[in-house]
C-alpha cells in the first residue's frame, strides 16, 4: 500500500517538474524573444539612422556642389564681364595717355585728364579681381615654400590688423612645397587676415597654421570639391564673432558683404575662391555665431626634389622707346584698340599694318611679303588663338630660306582654356594684360626687337 502510495507521488511530481520545467523553458522562450524583439528594434533604429546620416551626407554634397556650380556660373559670368571692361578701360588710358603727350603738364587739361586716368585705373582694379575670382588671371607659377611667405608677410600683417590681435602661427617644420604664384598666395593670406580684424572687433587671437595631408576616396566622396591626393593645409583662424549659416552660403559671391555701406565691396572672399581654385585646390570654412570662423585652405603638394625657384626677372626700363620704322602687325578684333595701337605705335616711329582676325593676318603677312619684325597679337581671336596664329607664321619662316623668327607680344583682357597660356610662357613670349599704359605698351615693343631679346 505504501509502495503504491510512493510511486503515486512520485508520477504527480514527475508531471509537476515537467509542468515546471514547461514553464521555465516558456518564460526563456519568452525572454529570448523579448531579447529578439529588442534587438530587431536596435536594429532598425540603426538603419533608420544610417539612412537618415547617408540622406544627410547626400544632401550635404547635392549642396556643395549647387554652390561649386553657382560660383563657377557667376566666375564666368564675371569674367566676361571683365574681358569686355578691360577693353573699354584700355582704350581710355591709352587715349587719355596720347592727349597727356599733347598739353601742357600745368594746364587744367592736363589735370582733368590725370582724373580720367586715375579713376581708369581704379575701375580696372576692380576688373582686376573679377579676374582673380573667376580665375582667368594669368599666373607665375614656380615651386615655393607655403611657410617662408607666411614668416615674411608676419610684420606686414601685424600692421595690417591692429596691435589688439595677437597672431599665433604652428608652421610644420618639413613641410611639402607648393606650385603657386607667390604674389596671389599673399593676397589669399592678406584678405582672410582682414576678413579676421573686421570678426574681432574688440581684438583676439588669429592661428595660423600649415599641415601636411593625405586625402583618400572615402573623404573626396564627403567633400564636393576635393580630391584624393597629397596637399599642403593652410588654416587661418580666429576667435571672433563667427558666421550665420546664411552668410555662409553667399561668402563667396562678387560683391556679397556684411559691412556697412562704403567700407567695403565683397570682393575680398571671391578673390580668396577664386586664387584657390586655380591653384587646383579649394576651400572649407567652419563657422557659427559667437564662436569663430576657420578657413581650411588645400593645395597639391608639389612633390619633387627640385629646389626652389628663386629667379627673379630683371626689369628692363628703355627711356628711348621710339621707333624706327619697325613694321608691326597688330592683330585685335576689337575696333577702338586697334586704332588707339595703331595711333600709339606710329606717332612713335612705327609702321603698322592692322588685322581684326587670324585670318586676315595672315592675308596680311603673305601680302607684305612676310617683311614683318612684330606681331602684337590679342590672346583670343575670333577664329583662332593667338598662339595658333603665331604657331603659323613660324612654321612658314622656318621653311622661307633666311627669315629669323617673328617677334611676338600677347595682350588679352582674360585667360581661359582656349588662351592656351602654359604654351605663351613656355615659348617666353612677352604678355601686356589689358588695359595697358601708353609706356607699357612702347617699352614692351622696345624690349622684345631688341637684338638681345631671345624666345625659348
Amino acid at each position: 500500500m505504501l509502495i503504491i502510495l510512493v510511486f503515486k507521488n512520485f508520477r504527480v511530481f514527475t508531471r509537476l517538474a515537467g509542468f515546471l520545467h514547461l514553464i521555465i523553458c516558456m518564460e526563456e522562450m519568452t525572454d529570448h524573444a523579448k531579447k529578439l524583439e529588442k534587438t530587431v528594434s536596435e536594429l532598425k533604429e540603426t538603419l533608420v539612422s544610417e539612412r537618415k546620416k547617408h540622406e544627410l551626407e547626400k544632401e550635404k554634397i547635392q549642396n556643395q556642389l549647387f554652390q561649386s556650380q553657382k560660383l563657377e556660373a557667376i566666375g564666368i559670368l564675371a569674367g566676361g564681364i571683365a574681358h569686355d571692361f578691360n577693353n573699354i578701360l584700355t582704350v581710355i588710358k591709352g587715349h587719355s595717355d596720347l592727349a597727356k603727350k599733347s598739353v601742357d603738364k600745368n594746364s587744367v587739361v592736363f589735370e582733368d585728364l590725370n582724373e580720367i586716368t586715375k579713376y581708369a585705373d581704379k575701375a580696372a582694379g576692380l576688373t582686376g579681381q573679377l579676374l582673380l575670382f573667376s580665375r582667368k588671371h594669368p599666373m607665375n607659377i614656380k615651386s615655393i615654400s607655403l611657410n617662408k611667405i607666411v614668416e615674411n608677410m608676419l610684420k606686414m600683417l601685424k600692421r595690417l590688423i591692429g596691435e589688439d590681435i595677437h597672431i599665433k602661427t604652428d608652421l610644420l617644420a618639413d613641410l611639402w612645397t607648393i606650385n603657386a604664384d607667390e604674389s596671389k598666395i599673399e593676397q589669399v593670406i592678406m584678405n582672410l587676415s582682414i576678413n579676421v580684424r573686421d570678426a574681432m572687433p574688440w581684438g583676439g587671437v588669429l592661428t595660423i597654421k600649415t599641415e601636411n595631408v593625405s586625402l583618400n576616396d572615402d573623404y573626396a566622396e564627403l567633400n564636393a570639391e576635393s580630391y584624393p591626393g597629397k596637399f599642403v593645409r593652410l588654416s587661418i583662424q580666429d576667435n571672433g564673432i563667427g558666421m550665420s549659416e546664411e552668410v555662409l552660403q553667399h561668402l563667396f559671391e562678387p560683391f556679397f558683404t556684411t559691412k556697412d555701406s562704403g567700407k567695403g565691396i565683397g570682393l575680398g572672399m571671391s578673390v580668396v575662391y577664386g586664387i584657390v581654385k586655380k591653384h587646383k585646390g579649394w576651400t572649407n570654412v567652419y563657422s557659427e555665431p559667437g564662436k569663430g570662423t576657420i578657413f581650411k585652405i588645400y593645395i597639391p603638394a608639389f612633390l619633387s626634389h627640385e629646389k626652389e625657384d628663386t629667379v627673379t626677372k630683371e626689369k628692363v626700363e628703355y627711356h628711348d622707346v621710339s621707333g624706327h620704322g619697325e613694321r608691326i602687325l597688330v592683330v585685335e578684333d576689337d575696333e577702338a584698340i586697334r586704332r588707339y595701337v595703331s595711333k600709339a605705335l606710329s606717332i612713335n616711329g612705327y609702321t603698322v599694318f592692322l588685322a581684326g582676325t587670324a585670318q586676315e593676318a595672315l592675308e596680311t603677312y603673305k601680302k607684305e611679303n612676310k617683311n614683318f619684325s612684330l606681331v602684337l597679337s590679342d590672346v583670343i581671336l575670333p577664329d583662332k588663338t593667338g598662339n595658333e596664329l603665331v604657331t603659323l607664321l613660324q612654321a612658314d619662316r622656318e621653311k622661307s630660306a633666311g627669315l629669323p623668327e617673328i617677334k611676338v607680344i600677347f595682350t588679352s583682357g582674360y585667360l581661359d582654356d582656349k588662351s592656351q597660356w602654359e604654351k605663351i610662357q613656355e615659348k617666353g613670349y612677352k604678355f601686356l594684360q589689358k588695359p595697358f599704359e601708353l609706356s607699357e605698351l612702347l617699352s614692351a615693343v622696345k624690349e622684345v626687337l631688341s637684338p638681345q631679346r631671345k624666345f625659348r
